[in-house]
């Protein structure tokens, strides 16, 4: 019993879960559309949850130091942006290594946010190398570069 709260602990608390990811590259690609800031409602909308739980995932984001509080809504800090934009990447490139490995596209995009944030970043551009740095991912959508 104590090692199961342990590891929950460990999984809830000090470790961002692939759910709150998904909120912070949600907020990202808002941010890269010049949205500068958000609050509860709008992301709540946007991931199609309720309120109560786009909060909480902010909440999360801000206690790790990803978002910051500025009056009602809530913007990207200079670590949020970064993190996020690694995360972008390599979900791009893992998805661009599967789907040329014959993977077929949406069954490539589940993959890679499953270990998007597992693999070592040096793993991930070892595989951009590979595949001769693709711009775009199988999506048409650009991968980040590995620069900011």
């Amino acid at each position: 019993k104590i090692c199961d709260s342990v590891k929950y602990f460990v999984r809830y608390y000090l470790t961002m879960s692939e759910s709150s990811y998904r909120y912070l590259v949600k907020i990202y690609e808002d941010y890269t559309k010049n949205v500068k800031s958000i609050g509860p409602k709008n992301l709540a909308d946007e991931m199609g949850v309720k309120r109560p739980t786009a909060y909480e995932y902010i909440q999360k984001l801000v206690n790790e130091g990803y978002l910051l509080k500025v009056g009602r809504f809530y913007s990207l800090t200079d670590k949020g942006i970064e993190k996020a934009r690694r995360i972008l990447r390599n979900h791009r490139i893992i998805e661009t290594m599967l789907y040329r490995a014959g993977v077929e596209l949406e069954e490539a995009c589940k993959c890679a946010s499953k270990i998007q944030c597992i693999v070592n970043d040096d793993v991930v551009e070892k595989i951009c190398d590979y595949l001769g740095n693709p711009k775009k991912c199988p999506h048409g959508r650009p991968i980040p570069s590995d620069r900011g």
